[in-house]
């Protein structure tokens, strides 16, 4: 493997670990927040005049935080991702194993797909329910408030899809590029053929031939 291209893969898999530490880490944190905070039964002044279950409240606010810093990182790390893949597959070396390749581009564009389809039409929808449901809540608008929750809820399952799909496509895109350097760090970078090792004769050995 050359230089550049030991490099590009040391970054490339360093983003793709944690752009998928990201989703995995997000999504753990939801599921003990909600879960955590239900049990609690908080009571929230500031929305005093809200009849509803002020867990879900104080539950959302809390991961709404945690979704936008994952929103985050995930958009830095797919850019450095795919700005890495495409200089790799670039290059003659790459597409010695051609199948690993095209694996690594289709797990690459479609994660970008889910994620522009999150980022362009499904998180601005769910985040304005989000924020019309605890501006509903905070003026006591009981009924306002439970249509906007109704409407977030029913996007809920279609997110939860969205990030278990960015999930394995960040799994794919690890194993095949984790699996495509391990290969090319064992092939001559100018034949493109596996590099032998050549052992050394025993000194044993070298004896006998000198009697």
């Amino acid at each position: 493997m050359s230089p550049l291209r030991r490099l590009l893969e040391t970054v490339h898999l360093t983003f793709a670990g944690l752009w998928m530490g990201a989703l995995a880490m997000t999504g753990a944190a939801a599921a003990v927040i909600f879960p955590v905070v239900k049990t609690l039964d908080p009571t929230l002044p500031e929305y005093a005049a809200y009849t509803g279950p002020h867990w879900r409240l104080a539950a959302g606010h809390v991961a709404s935080r945690i979704f936008l810093i994952s929103d985050a990182v995930q958009l830095g790390c797919i850019i450095i991702t795919g700005l890495t893949l495409g200089v790799i597959a670039l290059s003659a070396e790459a597409w010695a194993k051609p199948i690993v390749t095209g694996l690594r581009i289709i797990s690459l564009l479609a994660a970008i797909s889910l994620m522009t389809y999150s980022f362009a039409f499904l998180g601005p929808r769910m985040n304005t329910n989000m924020v019309n449901y605890w501006d509903a809540a905070k003026t006591g608008d009981n009924e306002s408030a439970l249509a906007h929750q109704q409407a977030f809820d029913k996007d809920h399952p279609t997110a939860s899809r969205v990030m278990v799909g960015s999930f394995l496509c960040a799994l794919l895109l690890n194993t095949s590029g984790a699996f495509a350097a391990s290969g090319a760090s064992n092939r001559n970078p100018l034949t493109g053929t596996s590099a032998k090792r050549t052992l050394e004769e025993p000194s044993l050995s070298k004896d006998k031939q000198l009697r």
